[in-house]
């Protein structure tokens, strides 16, 4: 047992480690598109590669949840879901595309732009999609092979990958936004190819249809179904605001809030670095005080942690943004204010989600299918309510106020199935602090030891 926590250990730490990567490489991402295209553009590209990430969302039938489920727990082997996951990929990927057309034909019938944006750059995005479902069905492998040095790079390749072609498309080349959507494109067509390759390599992988199990198929799609509605509750859930402002106001208006948002959900990339690692590894074990005792260590430490770096990031959020824009922060003033409103509902946010991993492994993510469709309908209500009177301010309140009220839904939801005390999961106690002193001492040691060489 010891010698599995401190694999978990290792393997969190690791996921921070590169997750830490990604967050500078994101935030690097961010702020060149948003700086070369300006508010208008930027509200613009959210609003286009919003289409292919809610088809993948409302699509993926929640296949890649199954695949970490099953291959952690070893009902399946690593050929099989791969063949599995690779056709089903491509048939959902159609299936996308098609009623995405089907979309953008339909709202021809009323326009030619939408608040500005050209309905042939919605066409154009769509090609993205085979290369996303395909991301998504396959970096989940690694996960579930609690290959967590693989899946990790996966991410750090995409995450590099986009922000070298958005440098060579919009910033050498000038091709503005059509640049900066075929770079959306491009990074997960670079991402796929890296993972196939690497698949291939480490783990004698092969494609062929002979490797198909349809009785997988079945039994992923049972489980995946649960998380999937969970999941498509959560991503309206996460983006019903930016439909709504876009609804209501122009694409600048839409930039403006999307900066703030992505800037301050890469708070939550820590949590997630841990979930990544913890839903497998929840999975795997069989003993409950285990599980329970991983996961209330993880919480209350990470709560400490986010709520340390919240009030960090609130204090100097207005420098953040004058060094990140220089003479262009004036355009994205607001996106400050918005930042600071939402900090406390993306603080809670990361340890739901560490709540949520842990439901889902132990094969109960209908709990977080309940608490979806209870946010996604405040979401929504508080969405028309507030954004039309107080704009991208009203949106950042009830995103707020959405994700504190389902926090607390699913700590005590979590709390009741896993009967540990709410204080135990959130509150630091004298085995903590003992478990501080004790990796206090084992990192000085190890100190002394490298200086001592």
């Amino acid at each position: 047992m010891e010698k599995k926590n401190k694999l978990f250990i290792k393997n969190s730490l690791l996921t921070m480690s590169r997750q830490f990567i990604s967050i500078v490489v994101g935030v690097l991402l961010l702020t060149i598109i948003a700086r070369v295209l300006g508010p208008e553009n930027q509200g613009k590209y959210t609003l286009i590669t919003l289409v292919p990430l809610m088809l993948q969302t409302f699509l993926n039938l929640g296949i890649n949840s199954a695949t970490i489920y099953f291959v952690s727990k070893k009902e399946v082997d690593v050929n099989t879901a791969f063949n599995t996951n690779v056709l089903t990929g491509l048939i959902l990927s159609i299936l996308s595309v098609g009623l995405g057309i089907i979309i953008i034909q339909f709202l021809l019938l009323f326009t030619t732009k939408l608040d500005g944006v050209d309905l042939n750059q919605l066409y154009y995005i769509l090609i993205g999609l085979p290369f996303m479902f395909l991301m998504i069905f396959l970096q989940t492998i690694y996960q579930g092979l609690q290959d967590f040095k693989m899946f990790n790079s996966m991410l750090v390749i995409q995450q590099m990958s986009n922000l070298l072609l958005v440098t060579l498309f919009i910033v050498v080349f000038d091709f503005g936004l059509m640049g900066a959507l075929t770079a959306f494109i491009f990074g997960y067509g670079i991402s796929v190819a890296c993972v196939l390759v690497s698949l291939f390599k480490k783990y004698k992988l092969e494609i062929s249809f002979r490797y198909f199990s349809w009785a997988y198929f079945k039994k992923s799609l049972k489980y995946g179904m649960k998380t999937h509605i969970s999941n498509v509750m959560t991503f309206l859930n996460y983006r019903t605001p930016l439909l709504v402002l876009g609804l209501f106001f122009s694409s600048g208006v839409v930039g403006i809030y999307s900066v703030a948002v992505n800037y301050g959900e890469k708070l939550s990339i820590f949590s997630q670095s841990i979930s990544s690692v913890l839903l497998p590894r929840i999975a795997s074990m069989s003993n409950e005080s285990d599980k329970n005792f991983i996961t209330s260590i993880i919480c209350k430490n990470m709560l400490v942690f986010i709520a340390i770096l919240s009030l960090l990031v609130f204090f100097l959020s207005d420098f953040i943004f004058k060094l990140l824009f220089g003479n262009d922060y004036p355009l994205y003033i607001d996106s400050v204010k918005v930042l600071n409103i939402l900090l406390p509902g993306l603080a809670v946010l990361s340890i739901e989600k560490l709540l949520s991993n842990d439901l889902a492994a132990r094969g109960k993510p209908e709990f977080n299918m309940y608490v979806a469709f209870v946010n996604v309908i405040l979401n929504i209500s508080l969405s028309l309510v507030m954004i039309p009177k107080y704009g991208v301010v009203g949106a950042a309140v009830a995103t707020s106020i959405t994700y504190i009220i389902s926090f607390i839904l699913k700590i005590i939801i979590f709390s009741r199935y896993t009967k540990q005390s709410i204080f135990s999961l959130l509150v630091i106690n004298k085995n903590d602090l003992k478990l501080y002193r004790k990796l206090f001492r084992i990192f000085t040691n190890k100190l002394r030891v490298a200086r001592a060489k």
